[in-house]
């Protein structure tokens, strides 16, 4: 779409054109394309970005601004006598280009707090709706840390897909899934056009160069003026993060855009394509990335995909006692849907669900990417879990599986499944897979710990041993104590 057309949105809108860096000298990535950003994007009859922060950034100093991106992009395919093994280690090449015009959402701190990572977030399309997934798990950390942040859209499905709106059965429920960006608010977006899918992973490559190569080139068209960007880290959950997953099997070794990755509950499902008519094995990640790789998942993810291979850059995260989502984490995605979609409820309540706060978890999975890609440490190894054969009912069995409380044996250990006052399982009616918890009787806190000072002190330790193991960061070890020390009988 022409500049001219992207000026018409906002009255306010200017432009800036951003160019490819050029390439290394021994390296051989495939060409990636110059985009043109415009913005910020003010028009629209909602007042707000689609999936505008449900996080207040105020207190934190952030601001959240829109941008429309539009270029040429390409799909991939594999090289011709080649195919999409298991190993992961793809070779594709280019095929032809096609116009787009898409959004990025950016999330920025002032340039005194900024800690020089841009994190570039996959939103999570799912049935016809985009999602900051990945920050409404992570938000804490991320702004409190100094990360700017960027959503991109990517999907012709969740962008401007003309089909009508989808639902989703659930147990005995049709639940109605959110419309598409261009249907949801057509005065702000309905010049947006990704005609497929199949260009996301050349527009991905073209949005993470986009923001290192112009971030030293302060202006007043640049989303990152005046913010000195050391790295660049793409995130995604579940579907994002299959997405990823075939991202960082194919495109980044010819591209080599972005410094690491964070892979959030990647559960294979449905198989994804690489382009049309090239459908990608399922649940399948290379061991030899050439950047920092952290995969986190949860026991939802875990239990069905078991144990996997780790390599010198990649390692796999399975939080013991989580699961796909949590009672919390719904909530905040509650707000979301009433605020967006006029929707709200349906969900379990924080109490019934799971309340394992494994934001705190993810929180240093992400601090981990960041950390080794700046040349620091490399992200711990932990223990993984095996397959589940077992009911799916959320009851205790089989043996071998599971302790004396109920809570799974091994995975990686966290002070709630070690020192328990419930029992957390993945499994269960809630919607969102958020699990559920089995919080233990006062006769039985009382039988395990004798008093509530005992449960306390015993917790405090166990939180301190697990950010000095880096399950949990430093900053997260005060309010996991003051959350323990509410349980009391």
């Amino acid at each position: 779409m022409a500049v001219r057309g992207l000026i018409r949105a906002s009255a306010a809108l200017v432009c800036a054109t951003l160019v490819a860096p050029p390439l290394l000298a021994g390296d051989k990535p495939a060409a990636v394309g110059r985009v043109t950003i415009a913005g910020p994007v003010t028009a629209g009859t909602k007042g707000i970005p689609y999936s505008a922060s449900v996080v207040d950034l105020a207190p934190y100093g952030y601001d959240e601004k829109e941008y429309f991106v539009s270029g040429q992009a390409h799909p991939f395919r594999p090289v011709s006598g080649t195919t999409l093994g298991p190993d992961g280690r793809w070779r594709v090449e280019a095929g032809n280009d096609v116009a787009y015009t898409t959004r990025i959402l950016v999330r920025r701190p002032s340039a005194a707090k900024f800690n020089g990572t841009v994190v570039v977030e996959v939103m999570q399309e799912y049935y016809g709706s985009e999602r900051d997934t990945n920050f409404r798990w992570n938000a804490e950390t991320l702004l409190r840390r100094g990360y700017a942040w960027v959503g991109v859209s990517l999907h012709h499905e969740g962008i401007d897909d003309p089909s009508p709106p989808k639902t989703i059965r659930f147990g005995n429920r049709d639940i109605p899934m959110g419309v598409t960006m261009a249907r949801w608010d057509p005065a702000r977006y309905g010049t947006l056009s990704v005609p497929t899918s199949d260009l996301s992973f050349d527009i991905l490559s073209q949005v993470g160069r986009a923001i290192r190569q112009h971030a030293d080139a302060p202006a007043a068209t640049d989303p990152f003026a005046g913010l000195k960007v050391r790295k660049v880290i793409a995130a995604g959950n579940t579907i994002a993060a299959e997405r990823l997953a075939i991202y960082i099997n194919a495109v980044q070794p010819i591209t080599h855009v972005f410094d690491g990755f964070y892979l959030q509950d990647f559960t294979p499902g449905a198989r994804l394509k690489l382009a049309a008519g090239v459908e990608t094995p399922a649940g399948v990640l290379r061991t030899d990335p050439d950047v920092p790789v952290v995969v986190l998942d949860t026991m939802t993810a875990a239990t069905k995909m078991g144990s996997h291979a780790e390599g010198p850059k990649l390692r796999y995260w399975h939080p013991a006692g989580s699961s796909h989502t949590t009672g919390a984490f719904m909530a905040r995605v509650d707000v979301g849907n009433k605020r967006d979609f006029g929707m709200g409820g349906g969900f379990c309540s924080v109490e019934k669900a799971n309340s394992l706060p494994q934001q705190y978890i993810s929180g240093a999975a992400l601090v981990a990417v960041d950390r080794w890609a700046k040349g620091g440490r490399a992200a711990p190894r932990f223990p993984q879990l095996t397959v589940f054969t077992g009911p799916t009912a959320p009851v205790p069995e089989p043996r071998g599986y599971f302790d004396a409380d109920g809570n799974v044996l091994g995975g990686m250990r966290n002070p709630w499944v070690d020192v328990p006052v419930a029992r957390y399982d993945w499994r269960g009616d809630c919607l969102g897979g958020s699990g559920l918890t089995f919080r233990f009787s006062p006769e039985q806190l009382k039988a395990r710990y004798g008093t509530p000072a005992a449960y306390h002190a015993k917790f405090a330790a166990a939180a301190r041993d697990a950010a000095r193991r880096g399950v949990i960061l430093t900053e997260d070890v005060a309010p996991a104590i003051a959350g323990a020390k509410a349980v009391t009988w």
